[in-house]
């Protein structure tokens, strides 16, 4: 996860800045649409990257292999959609439509925060920056961590077993017992206690540093 983490970032930040760029340039009245169209777009790419590398870490956690172990596996199996792409659909729709709700969550409550009367933009980076990552992660992770879930559930199926989503959710409703919700965000505020924090260092380190870039450019 640490060598796989910051090519994820960098893969959803550039869709982040290319997004908001295309609009400001094509449909400079509705910035947000770019910002939701480019985390999503984002958030599937970096998929194909992270659902191998989760792979990985499912077998070590939940399945007991050891790195070099799981890595081998998922390495050999790298043209198998039963091996080194298990769990991928899932992770797409984890990925997909909650990384742009990621992003356009967080703009907005950018641009919320910097037209209050009493915030200067300019002066006020961090705590609006910090702010709006640490809401965004909150929203997104409301909306994708079902699927989540059902990733986990999949990857630590032993051996090629193909469990699609449908089958994997079928199996955790048969197990919820009428708790659906319960069971679906089972483990959640340990989630959030992670993602927050990540959320609202990235937003505030990418915003920092296109600062920079953009006087340096000047």
């Amino acid at each position: 996860m640490i060598g796989a983490i910051p090519f994820q970032n960098a893969i959803m930040m550039a869709g982040y800045g290319y997004g908001k760029r295309w609009c400001e340039k094509y449909r400079p009245d509705d910035v947000l649409f770019g910002v939701f169209i480019g985390g999503c777009t984002a958030g599937i790419a970096q998929s194909f990257l992270m659902s191998p590398v989760e792979l990985i870490k499912i077998n070590q956690q939940v399945v007991g292999k050891s790195l070099s172990s799981a890595t081998s596996m998922v390495v050999s199996g790298a043209f198998s959609r039963k091996i080194a792409w298990k769990g991928l659909t899932a992770t797409l729709l984890r990925d997909g439509l909650p990384h742009g709700i990621w992003f356009a969550s967080y703009e907005c409550s950018k641009n919320y925060l910097e037209n209050l009367d009493s915030v200067d933009p300019s002066k006020h980076v961090a705590p609006v920056s910090l702010s709006s990552g640490a809401f965004a992660a909150f929203t997104a992770w409301g909306v994708g961590y079902p699927f989540d879930i059902i990733k986990t559930r999949i990857q630590a199926t032993k051996g090629t077993t193909d469990m699609t989503v449908t089958q994997a959710t079928k199996e955790i409703l048969k197990e919820s017992e009428g708790r659906l919700f319960a069971t679906l965000y089972r483990g959640f505020w340990l989630k959030i206690a992670k993602a927050v924090p990540a959320s609202a260092i990235n937003f505030y380190v990418y915003e920092t540093i296109a600062k920079k870039l953009r006087s340096t450019s000047l």
